[in-house]
């Protein structure tokens, strides 16, 4: 199996991982172009090779597929929330859109999918484990994985990403760690609802270092990325510790009813996770925590900040088609 680059296309890679993975990219001098929408942002302002495309447009990406010889495919309406707005254009864009891929390239595939395909699972869960996803954002990442499982291509089952990607993506502050932390600093105290429910945890710079090791890796097939497994209500302690906030505990049912701990096994004797640092709690807690108090970001709970009310104002106003 032959996966030497000559370039690289990051569809998708104007958002929050693609920052971290065009940074990668530049550092290690391999050439790339960023092919994005701009769905998540109002602008692209990184000096790198772009284009503007939607990943619905076929005849766009037939033209210009064959001039790469890897894909990192990162494009995707992300999260429960999002992807109920208009599942329509869910299943195009997250599941369609990868089956047409499978279909018309032949170059190398790097994809994005998640832990969420487990859904509720007691013990830990590797990547032979049962799939159960409880979302259609869930279950249309497990469908796109049968499109690509025998091809050149490696899956990767994201845990919940966490912390600072880099200097130009929108930051995002509906992921457990991040809005954990930006309720804590701006109340100065954080509430926990439940706190039973397992999360694999992932740093996006973490996330961006394991796809740059699979580039040129001889492996193929599904692997869980992950550096850390947490109960909810110890990482609100920990949070919590690390700010030196109030913690309340409250005992009510969680709505989201997502519990599972990853293993990462196979990801690990696999070198995927060879990181030169891994990035600790306390590390994304640090920097999410830094540009807030700064006011280096005007932290107010902005929409603009999580997908679920971001694509429905965009809906909204008729601009999410």
């Amino acid at each position: 199996m032959e996966n030497k680059i000559s370039k690289v296309l990051v569809v998708g890679g104007a958002g929050y991982i693609g920052g971290s993975v065009t940074d990668i990219l530049i550092k290690k001098n391999i050439p790339f172009s960023v092919y994005d929408n701009l769905l998540y942002e109002h602008q692209y302002l990184k000096p790198v090779d772009f284009i503007y495309g939607d990943v619905r447009d076929r005849e766009m990406l037939k033209k210009i597929l064959p001039n790469y010889s890897h894909v990192i495919w990162l494009a995707a309406i992300v999260g429960d929330g999002a992807c109920n707005i208009r599942p329509d254009l869910t299943m195009e864009v997250n599941q369609n859109s990868v089956k047409w891929l499978s279909e018309n390239y032949g170059g190398r595939i790097i994809f994005m999918s998640t832990c969420s395909v487990y859904g509720q699972n007691q013990h830990g869960v590797d990547e032979e484990s049962k799939l159960n996803p409880l979302s259609m954002y869930a279950n249309t990442k497990m469908e796109s994985e049968k499109y690509l499982i025998n091809k050149n291509s490696v899956i990767f089952r994201l845990g919940t990403v966490f912390g600072l990607s880099d200097t130009y993506s929108r930051i995002r502050m509906d992921l457990v760690v991040n809005y954990m932390t930006a309720r804590a600093v701006t109340s100065g105290k954080l509430s926990i609802f439940g706190g039973n429910q397992w999360r694999p945890l992932v740093h996006v710079r973490n996330v961006a270092e394991a796809i740059a090791n699979s580039l040129e890796m001889n492996i193929n097939g599904t692997y869980n990325i992950a550096t850390f497994n947490y109960e909810i209500k110890g990482l609100g302690k920990e949070i919590g510790d690390i700010l030196g906030c109030q913690i309340n505990y409250v005992d009510t049912k969680f709505e989201d009813a997502r519990n599972y701990h990853a293993k990462t096994d196979k990801a690990e004797k696999a070198g995927l996770l060879n990181f030169k640092k891994i990035f600790s709690i306390r590390d994304g807690v640090e920097e999410i925590g830094d540009l807030i108090k700064s006011k280096k970001v005007k932290y107010s709970d902005e929409d603009i900040y999580c997908n679920e009310r971001h694509i429905a104002n965009l809906h909204k106003n008729g601009q999410f088609k």
